[in-house]
């Protein structure tokens, strides 16, 4: 009953996921159409965005119903498959509403002359890449070598490993998990490790790549807070992977040290605070960065969302005069959340609810 439950929420959130994208509820962009401003509450681009909720909406849950129906009615593994089917079948759904809403505003658009005496101009600076200090990938092989020394130590006293071993630790630090050992038990943490660093090397990596989007009103402003943001992020990307690899590296030499036995006292709160607090710092610096940027911004670009007495906390933007549910982050890559909207509060729920129902399920079966 409870894995039947949990593949269809997840399936039930996935559809719901499309009502996240920026794509077609940021500052005049709807289905990637650039809408103007007074083009807004156009009876026509109403009726398309109605249209749009309502059939994301409606495949999301008829869907799960749908697969609910499925696992009663078919064996274990079939019900697996129709699962899979059904996941695909309501993403290429929702790609094809979106690309008929796309369509349909895009011919109102052409067909009403939206841009006409309108243009729309947009500037980017790659000259202060080298300015940039984000960290070098090379350092990430730091990181790497710890996870290789401990696995290679691990490898090597394989045969002293007990035949049945702990892959779970509740918060008591005591094993709550057993499983028999076999090479992928042992050296799952390798690549769990693995698996982490690199991405988070990517992450890093792709931030060096990414173009300074400046605003020409306030350039040197802006570009200090560019390079002020992407140092803080490798920095922080960095720190987190550097904590991932001495964590796996633990979890697999415990194994050889300490088998089947409960972790140090000290074991969750050092990992707590050396994840937790690393991100805490970085997201300080950058509260502090965007707070920076908003005050030397305003003076010249009276955009509401520069504007810090419409920010809760310097945090979240809340603007009730602003129809907008999306609009640009301070970086100006990416939207932020107006709480000021009913919409927003709804996909900031369903954020939450797709990031931890799922695992606090799992958690709660195991």
């Amino acid at each position: 009953m409870m894995e039947m439950l949990l593949l269809s929420l997840i399936i039930l959130l996935t559809g719901f996921t499309i009502l996240f994208s920026g794509r077609w509820v940021k500052r005049n962009i709807l289905f990637s159409v650039y809408v103007p401003d007074e083009q807004q509450q156009h009876r026509e681009v109403k009726i398309i965005k109605r249209k749009f909720i309502r059939l994301a909406i409606g495949a999301a849950i008829f869907t799960a119903l749908l697969n609910v129906l499925f696992l009663l009615l078919l064996p274990s593994e079939w019900g697996i498959a129709a699962f899979i089917i059904l996941l695909n079948a309501l993403i290429l759904f929702d790609i094809y509403i979106y690309s008929r809403s796309y369509q349909a505003l895009r011919e109102l658009k052409v067909q009403e002359d939206w841009m006409k005496d309108i243009e729309v101009v947009r500037a980017t600076d790659t000259t202060l890449r080298e300015q940039q200090h984000v960290l070098p990938t090379v350092i990430y092989l730091i990181p790497l070598v710890i996870l290789l020394l401990a696995t290679v130590y691990t490898a090597m006293n394989y045969p002293g490993i007990p035949e049945r071993i702990a892959v779970h630790w509740g918060m008591d630090n005591k094993p709550d998990r057993f499983e028999d050992k076999s090479w992928m038990t042992v050296l799952m943490p390798a690549g769990l490790g693995l698996f982490n660093i690199l991405l988070l090397m990517a992450i890093s990596k792709g931030i060096d790549f990414m173009p300074m989007k400046l605003n020409p009103s306030v350039r040197k402003a802006s570009a200090d807070y560019e390079i002020k943001s992407r140092k803080y992020n490798s920095y922080l990307l960095f720190i987190v992977g550097l904590m991932m690899a001495l964590l796996f590296s633990f979890i697999m030499i415990q194994q050889v040290i300490i088998p089947n036995e409960s972790l140090p006292d000290a074991f969750m709160p050092i990992v707590l605070i050396g994840t937790i607090l690393p991100i805490i710092i970085g997201m300080y610096l950058q509260w502090k960065a965007d707070k920076d940027f908003r005050h030397a911004a305003a003076e010249n670009d009276k955009a509401p969302y520069h504007d810090d007495t419409n920010y809760v906390l310097g945090l979240f933007y809340y603007n009730k005069q602003d129809p907008n549910v999306w609009v640009p982050k301070v970086s100006q890559f990416g939207m932020t959340l107006n709480m000021a909207r009913t919409e927003a509060k709804i996909i900031a729920v369903l954020f939450v609810l797709v990031l931890f129902v799922p695992i606090l399920l799992i958690e709660w079966m195991n």
